[in-house]
């Protein structure tokens, strides 16, 4: 049976907030701490499940001793997998400004969370959040994985030749929301995430 690496999130950033009480600019985004609501949310998907490349072993330069590294460990928390309920719970919590964040060239964590909503189980969410501890505390909209259009022909990435990654992102930002966005995502991939077995979806990525 796997195991599911979890973290707790709300304790960090609780932690966080403690230690920078009264100490530097409120973030622009609002007072510090704000992102501390959205935990309930997001935590559900800042596991091992949704986000395995946060939770991973590494040799520091120069060290012999592997370290363990969990997700937040880096300073920010990354989550995937937030669909509709998720995406529309943060709508209601978020303001006009933090929900305008972008990572590069991406929609907006925005136009992300009600395109999930709006395709419920088509489009899902991923992205990180930077808690209490940062000055550009936020949450941020990284990507989308889209669970349509099957039959588009996208090789591995990076790819040379034929392919469909135009028509695919057409698709994202025409039909599904992501209309605010100002680029082409940097990665375009088939997959198929661990808490849908079984299912292909098109991961989109600006990074």
């Amino acid at each position: 049976m796997e195991i599911v690496e979890t973290v707790d999130v709300a304790g960090i950033w609780e932690s966080q907030l403690e230690a920078r009480a009264g100490t530097g600019p409120p973030s622009s985004l609002g007072p510090r701490g704000w992102t501390l609501p959205a935990v309930e949310v997001l935590a559900p998907f800042t596991t091992s499940a949704h986000v395995p490349w946060a939770y991973h072993d590494y040799r520091p330069l120069g060290s012999r001793r592997t370290v363990h590294e969990v997700n937040g460990d880096d300073g920010l928390v990354r989550f995937a997998g937030l669909g509709a309920e998720g995406a529309q719970r943060l709508l209601d919590l978020l303001t006009p400004a933090q929900l305008a964040t972008t990572q590069r060239d991406s929609p907006t964590l925005g136009a992300a969370l009600r395109a999930a909503v709006r395709f419920p189980g088509v489009v899902e969410v991923h992205g990180y959040a930077a808690g209490p501890a940062h000055d550009d505390e936020r949450i941020t909209a990284e990507g989308v994985f889209l669970y349509a259009l099957p039959d588009l022909h996208v090789p591995g990435w990076p790819h040379d030749g034929a392919c469909d990654c135009t028509t695919l992102w057409e698709a994202a930002r025409d039909r599904y929301g992501l209309d605010d966005a100002r680029g082409m995502p940097q990665e375009l991939q088939r997959r198929t995430n661990r808490w849908r077995p079984g299912e292909h979806c098109w991961q989109l990525t600006w990074d």
